[in-house]
């Protein structure tokens, strides 16, 4: 994909359909809307970054492609560190490119718990089929590396189901720099696939541009405002006028975008994420993480309720896990090569929210676990320390400031039974959704069951926002796939609108 798509005047335009993000769910909305010939602009506040010119120094690639550098939290009781992506292509261009569905068992749940309407795995099929391909959803050839083997063998030696993982490849050369933007284009994120196929059918995407204010009248969206920068800095207005209008800003930013137009009811009260913890296991023998391909099997005998996989590894993202208890533990850094950096995920019962502040940038996101969180999150770490030993771990380090470590076994189930110390437990998250649920169950959604906000004729929800709630699961296919289904259903009811109009002016 060429080009900078930076503006460089104030703009006031008109088209078909205007998208506000351009990762997973944004471009997915965008291939179904350009397909139809509708003419469409997609506005994105970060800015395009060519895997060409990506760094391969964690100092400069995180504050290129993730917003605010990677330091962003939810507040609570601990803080849950919470990652996003920020410019052209948004969280796909950082994450790990995992492909899976959400268990038919959750949508089932969600169908009935929300009342949303043509939901069931038979009908979402088409739409996980559709985002599959999109991205070329493949196993990895050949040798993975130790760190794959390590999780294999800790799993199939205590019985449990191990998992080898499809993602969204073509030809990776395995440079272990998913989270910092594919130097070589083999990931298929939305910066090489829906975009460049979007913008051939001539949609315009303007980057280094934010949405500041959906001006809403007479129950319809009647502009889109936002501030662009231009490469010397200075902001430029632009106003974008649609008939359709798609919010695809993410879990945080949907709902803080829709506050700050004056919508509140259900908007960003029930936001849901996979709290995660993480561990360092130390081996005898060279790991050499940094590599080979992050792991690509996960154990998932708990699931959908609980998974255990592996994390990327390099030098300094290895460093930065060590900075939450250096003191305890920089001595580790001498031991790198022989270190692996693994993680234990689950599906929590608690939520959070996201509340706008005037004249902040960034809302103010809290999250609270609930008590069976404390118990799964206790159990989950439990099992990756049993999983690390049976592998051969010499040494095992949860993520818990001020923790010693395991040398075995029998010491990981001091958990089991008892809370993490909520103190000193530094607890992370890359799977945001759920602060916008659809259905007709008024007491509980945001939108109906196609994604349209409530009392809005023109205006949908096409991101993780619209995930009823935690999947259990690397989110992006399912918010792939609830995008098309937004998408087709607003080309829908924007037909049967026009057939009404027509309908009138001739009567």
């Amino acid at each position: 994909m060429k080009g900078s798509f930076r503006p460089c005047s104030p703009l006031v335009l008109d088209a078909d359909a205007v998208i506000i993000g351009s990762g997973a769910g944004g471009s997915s909305v965008a291939d179904v809307l350009t397909a139809a010939g509708l003419s469409v602009v997609m506005l994105e506040e970060g800015g395009y970054l060519p895997g060409s010119r990506a760094s391969a120094l964690a100092t400069e690639a995180f504050p290129a492609a993730w917003r605010c550098g990677g330091l962003t939290a939810a507040l609570g009781r601990p803080p849950i560190a919470y990652a996003e992506g920020r410019g052209v292509g948004g969280g796909t261009e950082i994450n790990s490119a995992i492909v899976q569905r959400t268990a038919d068992e959750l949508i089932d749940e969600w169908r009935a718990r929300y009342r949303i309407e043509e939901f069931s795995p038979e009908a979402l099929a088409p739409y996980f089929e559709r985002a599959e391909s999109t991205v070329n959803a493949s196993y990895t050839p050949g040798a993975l590396g130790r760190p794959t083997d390590i999780l294999r063998e800790g799993g199939k030696r205590l019985g449990w189901k191990v998992s080898d993982l499809k993602r969204g490849q073509k030809d990776c050369k395995g440079a272990n720099r998913c989270s910092f933007v594919c130097p070589n284009g083999a990931k298929q994120s939305m910066a090489v696939t829906l975009l460049p196929r979007a913008i051939g059918r001539g949609m315009r995407l303007l980057a280094h541009t934010r949405v500041t204010k959906l001006v809403i009248r007479k129950g319809r969206v009647e502009e889109v405002r936002a501030q662009a920068t231009d490469s010397s800095g200075s902001a430029l207005p632009v106003v974008i006028r649609a008939n359709l209008v798609f919010s695809c800003a993410g879990a945080i930013h949907t709902p803080a975008l829709l506050q700050r137009s004056g919508l509140r009811r259900r908007i960003g009260a029930t936001l849901r994420l996979h709290p995660t913890i993480k561990a360092t296991a130390v081996f005898d023998e060279p790991v050499d993480a940094h590599a080979s391909r992050l792991p690509l099997s996960a154990i998932t005998e708990f699931m959908p309720d609980q998974r255990i996989g592996g994390s990327v590894f390099t030098p300094s993202v290895f460093a930065l896990s060590l900075a939450e208890d250096w003191k305890q533990r920089a001595d580790l850094m001498m031991d790198w090569r022989r270190c692996g950096s693994y993680y234990g995920m689950i599906r929590p019962k608690g939520t959070g929210s996201v509340l706008a502040l005037p004249g902040a940038r960034e809302p103010l996101v809290r999250y609270a676990l609930a008590p069976q969180d404390w118990v799964a999150l206790g159990q989950v770490l439990t099992r990756l320390g049993q999983a690390m030993f049976a592998a051969g771990a010499r040494k095992v380090f949860p993520s818990i400031s001020g923790h010693k470590g395991w040398t075995n076994a029998g010491e990981v189930e001091e958990f089991w039974d008892r809370p993490l110390p909520a103190t000193s437990t530094n607890l992370m998250t890359i799977h945001l959704f759920s602060s916008c649920p659809p259905g007709e169950n008024a007491d509980l959604c945001a939108t109906d069951s196609f994604g349209r906000v409530r009392g809005i004729e023109n205006l949908f929800v096409a991101d993780g926002s619209l995930i009823p709630e935690a999947p259990g699961v690397n989110p992006q296919m399912t918010i792939m796939a609830l995008a098309f289904r937004v998408a087709e259903a607003a080309l829908a009811l924007s037909g049967r609108a026009r057939v009404a109009l027509v309908d009138r002016e001739t009567a």
